[in-house]
């Protein structure tokens, strides 16, 4: 009888506790951030150019409320102690049908109606299609039993759905970098529309190029181990 594998030690989990801690803090703290302009559902509050269209303003909204539930719920899904305990499905629907897919959605509509041109509307539409589509594979996924597909796909949506997060870090500091290269007497809302086209672009972008990597290692780490 084969000898059993060893049990990691409890120091072993220290990292990818600390991690997942981290991760969960910052989407929770950005989920905040992002909400609080609209709280008070006044138009004037938006952080973004709003057209002179009546549902502008209600879809804008609409996406950041389940995009906020779809941020606070992704790093959940990462924690073992709920995946054990079986809500791990539970938080997966509210992720998909509550957060996702209405928020891609909406993102959808609001990329085509964003007053930041073209490179801005096509970003953010790409995100949004990618964001539904990645999501609509992982649910078909889990659907047919193809368990290691679906957790491909769901680190696809998790890279995607983290831009939430890379747009609020990126945009400010973008933002200060170039404050000064534009002048004391630059309009604030000039350079905001000057950077934004190009945030909607790098939100994503990266992302999904470091979970096709992460991917393409497991793969390439989890073929080795067969030989």
């Amino acid at each position: 009888m084969p000898p059993s594998p060893p049990v990691p030690s409890a120091p072993a989990h220290r990292p990818r506790t600390a991690a997942l801690v981290g991760v969960t803090a910052l989407c929770a703290l950005v989920a905040l951030v992002s909400v609080a302009a609209y709280v008070g559902l006044d138009p004037a509050d938006a952080r973004v150019g709003l057209r002179d269209f009546g549902l502008h303003y209600p879809v804008l909204v609409l996406h950041v409320g389940t995009s906020v539930l779809a941020l606070l719920t992704a790093p959940l899904q990462l924690w073992p102690a709920l995946r054990r305990r079986g809500a791990h499905r539970v938080i997966g629907r509210i992720h998909l049908f509550a957060g996702v897919f209405p928020g891609a959605a909406s993102g959808l509509v609001l990329a085509v109606m964003s007053t930041y041109g073209p490179v801005a509307q096509t970003g953010f539409a790409l995100l949004s299609v990618l964001w539904f589509a990645t999501a609509a594979a992982g649910w078909r996924a889990i659907r047919r039993g193809r368990v290691a597909d679906h957790r491909a796909w769901a680190v696809r949506v998790f890279s995607l759905t983290l831009a939430g997060v890379t747009l609020r870090l990126l945009l400010p500091l973008s933002l200060v970098a170039l404050a000064p290269l534009a002048g004391p007497d630059a309009d604030g809302e000039e350079l905001f529309a000057m950077v934004y086209p190009a945030i909607a672009w790098l939100c994503w972008v990266p992302n999904l190029v470091v979970a096709e990597l992460f991917l393409r290692r497991r793969s390439g780490t989890a073929a080795a181990a067969v030989r």
